[in-house]
């Protein structure tokens, strides 16, 4: 079970002395640097879950300030109510190493053991001519994915999975980067399957924009611009199934399927003071890789700006 308690950034979690996962030392999935780690069976915080596996996703080169997108991510999305992976920040002082530090979304104490991560891509690789390729991704093609594993819900998941990605951004939504949990009952039967948390966010939210330019990118019609650019991995329909902005997918899908609406807007009634105090938050934290109060003013006039588009896209 997950603990109720959240860290508080006037700390950073210490995991050089964590045990390394004996069986996965180094995860593969993904193109970023990370380790398996196991919470020591008596945490210094009280968030921590004792034994439990933790992902430790490395801060690094130009990409650094994913820390930070991964982050704000997770708290944006406990602000609103959408289920991603609870995310800290974390340091390896001994490796001089500084990054986010994500809980596994399964396998908690008391938990059945046999509840597995499967990745969307092992089911849609089956679907590809060209091997090279990480098409075919698109909304209908995981929407009729998901009603064949009996997710009767798969509708208002990927109209709340398309609303929080369009708000921060996010343009790595790959078949890799969301999933299943599939959990087999005793007897090893009929499996159950459920939606995993959508996790790996940490390519959103600017993160690629250098400190020197955060106040031009700023201005309104500099983020405009930014937004318009932005591209979600997913496209619509076999016949273009090709990355599509964010607000014209979510306008697309709002229409197709409007039994989705509520719950797309619901994830953007959120209060605009508290988007900045989590935001503002992350300049307290005195770790190598800074969040800049440039970086904060930019970030929240950037999520404003995304949640100004999704309202009049969906009539809030």
């Amino acid at each position: 079970m997950r603990s109720a308690r959240s860290q508080s950034l006037i700390e950073t979690i210490d995991v050089s002395s964590w045990r390394v996962d004996e069986d996965f030392p180094i995860f593969p999935i993904g193109s970023k640097p990370k380790r398996l780690l196991r919470c020591p069976t008596v945490p210094v915080q009280p968030f921590l879950i004792p034994g439990h596996a933790y992902l430790f996703k490395v801060a690094h080169n130009w990409r650094v300030q994913q820390l930070w997108s991964e982050i704000i991510a997770y708290r944006i999305a406990a602000m609103i109510g959408f289920d991603v992976p609870r995310c800290f920040v974390a340091a390896d002082p001994e490796k001089g190493e500084v990054g986010a530090l994500v809980e596994f979304f399964y396998g908690y104490p008391g938990e059945p053991a046999s509840a597995r991560l499967v990745h969307a891509v092992d089911f849609l690789q089956r679907l590809r001519i060209d091997l090279r390729s990480d098409r075919p991704h698109s909304i209908r093609t995981n929407l009729r994915l998901c009603r064949r594993l009996g997710l009767d819900t798969a509708i208002q998941w990927w109209g709340r999975l398309l609303t929080f990605d369009a708000l921060i951004g996010n343009s790595d939504r790959h078949p890799e980067n969301w999933g299943f949990l599939k959990q087999m009952p005793a007897d090893r039967g009929t499996p159950t399957w459920t939606f995993a948390p959508a996790f790996d966010n940490g390519t959103s939210l600017g993160y690629e924009l250098r400190d020197d330019r955060l106040r031009e990118a700023s201005r309104p019609d500099r983020l405009a611009s930014y937004i318009d650019k932005g591209r979600h991995h997913c496209g619509w329909d076999s016949l273009s199934d090709a990355p599509t902005p964010h607000m014209a997918l979510c306008r697309r899908f709002s229409e197709a399927y409007p039994e989705a609406k509520d719950d797309m807007r619901r994830l953007i009634s959120f209060d605009t003071e508290q988007l900045a105090e989590i935001i503002e938050e992350c300049t307290r934290l005195d770790v190598s890789i800074l969040f800049t109060h440039d970086r904060a003013r930019f970030v929240t006039a950037l999520v404003e700006a995304r949640r100004q588009q999704l309202s009049l896209i969906l009539g809030v």
